[in-house]
């Protein structure tokens, strides 16, 4: 007989109402099916597993790629079981271990989703959400379509960032390490010279000195307090209250904060839109778009504006209430509420948070970009000034 495992569950019941709490089964089907039979619709569904076999996730360029080729086998007409053959042979490296999972699985009798959602690179509960919304209604292929453009979008985002912020990057290491071989490897070898001649340095040249013995004495300090630092942070992220506190501060950061906020903000509208077009329930649906958000905090304020939707609200009243939307997004809502268009103007609402966050980043990175020249250029020629003037200032025999 197969050992009983507790699963960990969120799920949403009839009526909308979010549900926490934990189950006995021996597998993640019977958690699913008990959780079923109790008329819950479950939303996340956990082991209590070590940390070393928790799910990863699979590269978000990977996973968009692969619902994208996975939809258009469904939609050439063939069955979940034979398209996952076919995905099989197509499917990027990553997709291996879950696509003979799920077939298996599949070939049992299982949904696609569920087979989907079971393994240690199951699909984020999101996309899950979505493909379990178009088997409801027998529009699987249109299902997978939608999250891959959802995760497409989630691609093109992060790799517009990464390339904003190539060059920042770049300018800091190569800035950093300039520093570095002065301090380390300049520095010393001058002391060493001017101290065997014996006669009194320039005080800017003093400065310079000791500034950087001290930096030398001090590195190992400097790397534990790091250390420590990266410790606690890991610790806090790893806790709920924790890492909303973080996400919260994260958001106060000038400039960069505000990128953060458009990005999350574009995530949800974005998520929300699909999830409504599949025809799920709009508690259902704000359930799964808080968590695409990827911001603690981004992601309370959308279900406290879920509490106050189940409590009557329109949505559009509830996002501006809690500020879980731009004034933009807002406004959208509203003018979608009122026309019966509302999974179109949150996609639009998305698209123009994602832009907006492109516009702030470019602009933050306007202003990093000279300052972190002129703060490197500054130092670099201030060290080279001070020796200098003590080479051109010194007098042997004197």
């Amino acid at each position: 007989m197969s050992e009983s495992t507790t699963w960990a569950y969120r799920a949403a019941r009839a009526d909308g109402v979010l549900e926490l709490g934990s189950v006995q089964a021996t597998s993640r089907e019977d958690a699913w099916a008990a959780l079923g039979g109790r008329g819950l619709f479950p939303i996340d569904l956990q082991a209590d597993r070590p940390p070393m076999l928790a799910q990863r996730t699979l590269p978000i360029d990977d996973l968009a790629l692969g619902l994208r080729t996975l939809a258009s086998l469904l939609e050439a007409g063939l069955p979940a079981s034979r398209a996952l053959r076919a995905f099989e042979d197509s499917a990027p490296p990553s997709w291996n271990s879950l696509i003979a999972a799920a077939r298996d699985r599949v070939r049992q009798g299982e949904s696609l989703s569920a087979a989907l959602s079971v393994g240690t690179h199951a699909l984020p509960p999101i996309v899950i959400g979505i493909l379990k919304a178009g088997e409801t209604a027998s529009a699987l292929p249109a299902a997978v379509r939608r999250a891959a453009d959802l995760m497409e979008s989630s691609a093109a985002t992060r790799a517009a960032m990464k390339n904003a912020l190539a060059y920042p990057i770049v300018l800091a290491i190569a800035g950093s390490a300039s520093l570095a071989l002065i301090i380390g490897v300049v520095l010393p070898r001058f002391e060493a010279i001017l101290s065997d001649l014996g006669q009194a340095l320039p005080p800017t040249t003093r400065l310079v000195m000791t500034l950087g013995a001290a930096m030398r004495a001090w590195w190992p300090m400097a790397v534990a307090v790091l250390v420590v630092v990266a410790l606690i942070w890991h610790r806090m992220s790893a806790q709920s209250a924790g890492r909303h506190w973080l996400h919260s501060r994260y958001l106060e950061v000038p400039l960069l904060g505000r990128v953060r906020e458009s990005i999350g903000m574009a995530q949800i509208a974005t998520s929300l839109a699909l999830l409504l077009e599949s025809r799920v329930a709009m508690p259902v649906a704000m359930l799964h778009a808080a968590r695409a958000s990827g911001d603690a905090a981004l992601e309370g304020r959308i279900l406290r504006a879920r509490d106050s939707v189940l409590s009557g609200s329109r949505l559009w009243a509830a996002l501006k209430e809690h500020r879980a939307m731009s004034p933009t997004g807002i406004r959208l809502a509203m003018a979608g509420e009122e026309n019966g268009q509302l999974p179109a103007m949150l996609a639009h609402a998305g698209r123009l948070e994602r832009e907006s966050a492109e516009r702030s980043l470019k602009g933050a990175l306007r202003l990093l970009e000279p300052a972190l020249i002129i703060g490197f250029g500054a130092l670099v020629a201030m060290t080279a000034a001070a020796l200098l003037q003590a080479i051109y200032t010194l007098r042997p025999g004197t």
